[in-house]
């Protein structure tokens, strides 16, 4: 099974999106509006997704005295100029194509702790959001069909 059964189960439901040049209070209306998200995508004008801002890193740029002492001198001029989401996101966003299994799809998510994982399609624009709460009720879903089948 793959990925594009798994977005058929899931009802449309909107993403926490930004564009790449949103200022920090669109990415925290954002988050607001999306209590229960981990994260926010960031789109560029042809909605390819161009990174993520973990519900952590947001925290902890707009309250870096309440974390870590420790503070990479890189880390301080980026802290200190950062303006748009595209400044403080992560390029380093764990996504998949709906070709992709579910079983290596799992695998990935296990490896990297994500709890979340996007799916684009082949030119990079963000098509749905899997969560792990998707894909176990499609696991619900397909042990029913199969106890049917038996």
């Amino acid at each position: 099974m793959n990925i594009k059964e798994v977005m058929q189960h899931i009802e449309d439901r909107d993403l926490p999106c930004v564009s790449e040049n949103s200022d920090l209070n669109d990415v925290i209306k954002v988050v607001v509006r999306f209590p229960h998200a981990r994260c926010v995508y960031v789109l560029d004008e042809q909605k390819k997704l161009l990174g993520v801002i973990t519900i952590d890193s947001l925290m902890r740029h707009l309250y870096p005295y309440h974390y870590e002492v420790k503070i990479h001198p890189r880390g301080i001029l980026r802290n200190i100029t950062a303006e748009k989401a595209v400044h403080i996101m992560s390029r380093e966003n764990v996504n998949v194509s709906p070709d992709e299994t579910v079983d290596d799809v799992l695998k990935r998510m296990a490896s990297t702790g994500a709890k979340e994982i996007s799916v684009i399609d082949s030119s990079g624009c963000l098509l749905a959001e899997i969560t792990a709460g998707d894909l176990l009720k499609y696991y619900q879903l397909q042990g029913s069909v199969e106890k049917k089948n038996g």
